[in-house]
This record gives structure tokens, C-alpha cells and sequence, in this order.
């Protein structure tokens, strides 16, 4: 006879459900909690409340839940996956892997299964051969097959015309991506592109007002299917069509692989990795993030610009001149990138840090939302490490205003590897920390390091593990060094191309003239901006307005 739960505990299991579609998750928690005690021991209440557990960022109780529902049906796939989500985000890597090779082999027309396998991978083990392999599998299975065919563009095709740029974004307000976008909106020149952005998130705030003000056609398109939007650029006739989010939350991406315009660019949001799709032309770089030889890591073609991208610090950044251990404080290390970053191969090295200096202690800054879950998510990978928790401060996620006070109690940065930090190695840089990164060649472990050497910040770089420890004890005995950086800091990036606003979206602006101009030749001639293009353009000129009059 089968177990049938009964009305009330039902009743209830549907109320959790309607919270937590309203985002009300200890609502959703007590109500799913409830339906138990109800009588209701149906595994799916205990997905639930696993998943609950991942969306609040509880990872430790999400894996005990998960691990529970696979002691009641060890094949039962959502566990699997929800437990490899679990792992990762508790340091176990190579679980995680494990989990998620699974449900993706044994579900592969599962999308999410596909993506997240390729997110993982690239994380925990960023090889970049391989991670091009599982995105451009996604690519192939879920999104190439929607670009199949297309309907033909009418564009103007004159090659010197004001250019129609769209930007599609989940990221317009207080996010990473706004510091980078900012002063291209505020820089662009109308004589050159006219901007579109499309905002895919229903999230609005002060910092997506202040955007607003720059771009002449804004659109909210959160509520827009991906038929619907992809419709509405091509009512647009947008001719260059940005990602800035990648495989990040809020993308479209299945627009783009539609072929909503004729060139389709990914930028800013995913660095590091391919998207893996056909639909994307070019991606836009730098020789410090991909030099030569990269190309082969991306299904996108890569145009390299002279810097990615531009930087604009945070109103209140309040910087502290005199290091903390000058005043009387222990040297204190942080890690300061998202800890999704975070490796054993860079904890295990900080141990080595913390070894040599005894009188340092080190600041963890972790993505949960409360010391208890952060603690509870990193706590028992520093125990199985054998890190020193007497001297190890756990910090949760904090607001801007209050991250970019850091400065007033660290001394130095630590960059996590192999994973390295993006926008906030430059919070870091503008808090007056030195910080000590690994190089690299692939972009998602060279970010930093290619910051630093643009900065003509060569001695932070290290090229073994063993440099990289004796780096940070050697700014530890010459803290005047630390001084010294706090007190130029702020002009050193000033004086980079990183704030050179109106360089920098000339450069951007030259290079949408340039993809332009391939689509026109109908071949990928320009993919930096050293190769001259002035005779090209003279001669489509010609060529454009010969058939401008045979078509009179």
C-alpha cells in the first residue's frame, strides 16, 4: 500500500511553495518544516527544504538535508545535483565534480545540469582546454540549435554611420559590472554609436537612476520573454549587440544565440571562460588577460582592446594612511574575493603565511549572509586544512560602504588562485593594499596579475607558490612599504588607463567601427586595435555609394 500524506500536511507543503515563490524563505522553511511534523515525509518536502537551504547560502545544512534525501533513494538525481552545489561552495571540489558529472551524464537534456557542470569545472579545476569542452557542449546541445535560421538583416550598410549599440544587462544597478559601465555611458559620443541597453532584472536601485541618465534608450525588458526581446532589438535594428553577464545571473543569452543583431559581443560579465556558443562573434580582451595563443580556449573570436575595460572607485571609500599593524594591531592578511574563488592550493599556502609570522592573524571575507552561516560554511574545511582558527577572522557579506573600510583593519591582500579577483582586486588597489597574486596566463587566473602589471606593480606578481609566500613576508618586515603604497595608491590609479574614461570608450568605440567593418567584408579581418582600417573603410565607402546610386 503506498503512503498517501495527509490534507493537512498538503495543505501546508503548498503554502511553502507559495512563499517561497515570493522569495519568503523562512516562511517557505517553517511551512515545509510544519508539513513534516505533519505527517508529510515525502522526499520532495526534503528537496525543498534542501534547496531553500542553497538559495539562503547555508551550504552545510543543504548538504546534511541532501545527504538525508540520498539515505532515502540514493539515485534520486535533484539531491545529487543539489549536493554537488552544496560541495563546491564547501571547498569540496572534487566531490563536486564528481556529483555534477553525474546528473549531467545521466540527464544531458537537462540544461541546467550542462551549465552548471561547465561552471563548476571551471572553478574548481580551471583548465582551460577542458572548459571550453564542457561550455561548448552546452553550446552545441542547448543554444547553437536555436540560431539555425535566422531571418536576413536590412541594415544601412555604410560603413562610417553612427552605429545602433545595445547593451543587454542583468547587472544595471549596485553590481560589479556598473563600476565598469559607467564611464562608458557617461563617455560615449552620440557622433559615433547610438546606445540601447536592455536591463533584464527587475532589481532597481540609486546606481541604476544614475545609469539611466547616460543611455538615450533605456529599456526595461525584465518581464520580456526571450522571443519577446529578441523581437524588440530587431525592431531596434541594433547593429552591435553586448552581453555583459555571460553565464552570470540575468543573462539572455538564448537571445543572442537567436541572432538578434548582425554582430553579437560578449564583454565584462564572464571572464575567463567561453561562452561556448556559435551565436557569439567576438569577445572583447586584452593582451594581459589572453595573450597569444588563447584564442584556442574560446569558441568567440577575441578582439583585443588596450585595457578591457575602465574603473570607477565607490563614493565613500574612506583611505586610511597608516597600515593597522603600525598601530599597534597584529599584521592582518584578508582574502577578499568572493569565496566561491577560495582553493585548499591557496589556503594551504596562506598556512604557510601564517606558520612563518605567528603574531599574523588572516581576515576571510566569505559571500553568506550572517558570521553563523559563514563560519558554519568555512570552518570545517580550515579544521580539515589545519589552519589556525585562533587566528583566522571569518567575515560575511558586507555592504560597499562598510567592505571598502577594509583598508583600516588589513594590512595586506591575499589574491585567491587559481581563480583570481576581477573588480575587486581594484576595490583592493583603491583601498591602499598592496596584494600578492599568482600569474598566469588563462584570464580567469590572471586577472589580478594582469592589473598589477599595468600598474608597474611587477614585485606583487609571483611565479611559483614559494614566491608567493615569501612576497607577503617580506612586505610584512618592510611595512614602510605599505606606507608608501597608501600614500600613492589612489594616484597610481588615477594616472593608469584603468581611469582613463575617455581613452578608453574611444578605444571601445574604434573597436565596434572595426567589428563593423568585418561584418561588412563578411570576414574577421580586424581583431585589434593596431591594425590600421583606414583603407578599408575608404573603400567600402566607395563601394557603398556606388550601389547607393545604381540603386536610384
Amino acid at each position: 500500500m503506498s503512503y498517501q500524506p495527509s490534507a493537512h500536511s498538503q495543505a501546508l507543503f503548498k503554502a511553502g511553495l507559495a512563499a517561497e515563490a515570493e522569495h519568503n524563505y523562512l516562511e517557505a522553511l517553517s511551512k515545509y518544516t510544519a508539513s513534516l511534523e505533519a505527517g508529510n515525509g515525502q522526499i520532495q518536502t526534503w528537496l525543498r527544504i534542501g534547496n531553500l537551504f542553497l538559495r539562503t547560502m547555508k551550504y552545510q545544512q543543504a548538504a546534511e538535508t541532501m545527504e538525508f534525501v540520498l539515505g532515502m533513494d540514493p539515485q534520486n538525481i535533484e539531491a545529487i545535483y543539489g549536493l554537488a552545489i552544496a560541495y563546491f561552495y564547501l571547498g569540496r571540489h572534487e566531490e563536486a565534480c564528481a556529483f555534477i558529472d553525474h546528473v549531467a551524464e545521466t540527464a544531458p537534456d537537462n540544461a541546467t545540469y550542462a551549465l552548471d557542470r561547465a561552471n563548476i569545472h571551471s572553478l574548481a579545476r580551471p583548465d582551460p582546454a577542458r572548459k571550453r569542452q564542457l561550455y561548448e557542449a552546452w553550446g552545441q546541445r542547448f543554444a547553437d540549435p536555436l540560431g539555425k535560421h535566422p531571418a536576413a538583416f536590412d541594415h544601412d550598410r555604410a560603413p562610417d554611420r553612427v552605429l545602433r549599440i545595445g547593451y543587454v544587462s542583468g547587472d544595471m544597478r549596485h553590481h560589479a559590472v556598473a563600476y565598469f559601465m559607467e564611464p562608458v555611458f557617461a563617455h560615449h559620443d552620440p557622433a559615433q554609436v547610438e546606445t540601447f541597453v536592455y536591463a533584464t532584472s527587475r532589481e532597481q536601485d540609486a546606481v541604476t537612476e544614475r545609469l539611466r541618465q547616460y543611455v538615450p534608450h533605456w529599456h526595461d525588458v525584465s518581464r520580456l520573454n526571450d522571443e519577446a526581446l529578441h523581437a524588440l532589438i530587431r525592431q531596434h535594428k541594433i547593429d552591435i549587440l553586448v552581453d555583459l553577464s555571460g553565464h552570470t545571473h540575468g543573462n539572455r543569452l538564448f537571445v543572442f544565440a537567436r541572432r538578434a543583431a548582425p554582430v553579437q559581443v560578449t564583454w565584462l560579465g564572464y571572464v575567463g571562460s567561453t561562452l561556448g556558443m556559435q551565436g557569439m562573434d567576438y569577445r572583447l580582451t586584452d593582451w594581459g588577460m589572453d595573450p597569444a595563443g588563447n584564442e584556442r580556449y574560446y569558441v568567440e573570436k577575441l578582439f583585443r582592446l588596450h585595457c578591457m575595460a575602465s574603473y570607477i572607485p565607490p563614493d565613500d571609500a574612506p583611505l586610511e594612511p597608516v597600515p593597522p599593524m603600525l598601530q599597534g594591531n597584529p599584521p592582518t592578511l584578508a582574502s577578499l574575493n568572493s569565496s566561491r574563488k577560495l582553493t585548499d592550493s591557496a589556503l594551504l599556502v596562506w598556512k604557510q603565511i601564517l606558520e612563518a609570522r605567528l603574531d599574523a592573524q588572516l581576515l576571510i571575507h566569505v559571500q553568506e549572509k550572517s558570521v553563523e552561516d559563514a563560519v558554519n560554511t568555512i570552518e570545517p574545511r580550515l579544521i580539515r586544512l589545519g589552519l589556525p582558527l585562533d587566528r583566522i577572522i571569518v567575515s560575511p557579506m558586507v555592504p560597499m560602504e562598510e567592505f571598502m573600510t577594509r583598508g583600516q583593519i588589513v594590512d595586506i591582500a591575499l589574491d585567491s588562485f587559481p581563480v583570481s579577483g576581477g573588480t575587486t582586486t581594484l576595490h583592493t588597489l583603491w583601498m591602499g593594499l598592496p596584494i600578492i597574486a599568482m600569474d598566469a596566463t588563462d584570464a580567469v587566473s590572471a586577472s589580478t596579475a594582469s592589473t598589477l602589471k599595468g600598474l608597474g606593480l611587477h614585485d606583487w606578481v609571483a611565479a611559483t607558490e614559494e614566491a608567493y609566500v615569501a612576497k607577503v613576508l617580506h612586505l610584512l618586515d618592510h611595512p614602510e612599504y605599505l606606507v608608501e603604497h597608501r600614500a600613492r595608491a589612489r594616484q597610481l590609479l588615477q594616472q593608469s588607463v584603468l581611469m582613463d574614461y575617455a581613452g578608453r570608450c574611444r578605444d571601445l568605440e574604434t573597436a565596434y567601427r572595426q567589428l563593423w567593418l568585418n561584418h561588412l567584408l563578411g570576414e574577421p579581418r580586424f581583431l585589434t586595435l593596431h591594425t590600421p582600417y583606414s583603407e578599408d573603410l575608404q573603400q567600402l565607402r566607395k563601394t557603398y555609394e556606388a550601389e547607393q546610386a545604381r540603386a536610384l
